[in-house]
């Protein structure tokens, strides 16, 4: 049977790609009884699923660009507070803290620890910029910033911040939870 892209055939338990190309771009996934089920790496590397008589369009063809978004939405909004407003006093700092230091302060936790927290999340923010080109970092900086966001999120807690105050870690904890499950 011919496929819609005009390249595949799918022939019960034999399957033929034709060009070196396609053929380097698609894995047999899974065999279904005599159906065999066929899946494209999308730019990103996520996988695309193939009907034998039909590509399955779906919400996927988008994915990679909403990943890309939310990972340059994370990345930008961490560099922002840790590189140009570290010294700024905004709405969501914790307790009554005016810039990072008081916040973290305010925390009960010392200057040292103030510094490894920015470092991380420094470099975890410019691992997910990177991650668009280099698809196999975005998860682990994700998951990372993901960490950081939820121990942020229990600091609020700690000092019995009004949720307002916890907001934007709350925000990045789902952006982070959605890069690194998508």
């Amino acid at each position: 049977m011919q496929h819609a892209s005009g390249g595949l055939y799918v022939i019960r338990d034999t399957l033929r790609v034709i060009g070196r190309e396609q053929q380097n771009r698609l894995r047999v996934a899974a065999r279904v009884g005599q159906e065999i089920r066929l899946w494209p790496l999308t730019p990103r590397g996520s996988l695309l699923a193939l009907r034998p008589n039909r590509v399955a369009h779906s919400y996927l063809h988008a994915v990679p660009y909403f990943l890309i978004a939310l990972q340059l939405i994370v990345a930008l909004g961490i560099l922002n507070v840790w590189l140009l407003r570290p010294g700024k006093a905004t709405p969501f700092r914790g307790g009554e803290a005016k810039n990072l230091r008081e916040e973290f302060a305010a925390y009960g936790l010392p200057f040292w620890f103030m510094c490894v927290v920015g470092v991380l999340k420094v470099g975890l923010a410019l691992a997910l910029i990177a991650a668009i080109w280099i698809h196999g970092v975005a998860q682990p900086a994700a998951i990372g910033l993901g960490a950081l966001m939820l121990g942020a999120f229990v600091m609020h807690l700690k000092v019995k911040d009004p949720i307002k105050k916890a907001l934007p870690s709350i925000a990045v904890l789902a952006m982070s939870a959605a890069i690194a499950l998508l």
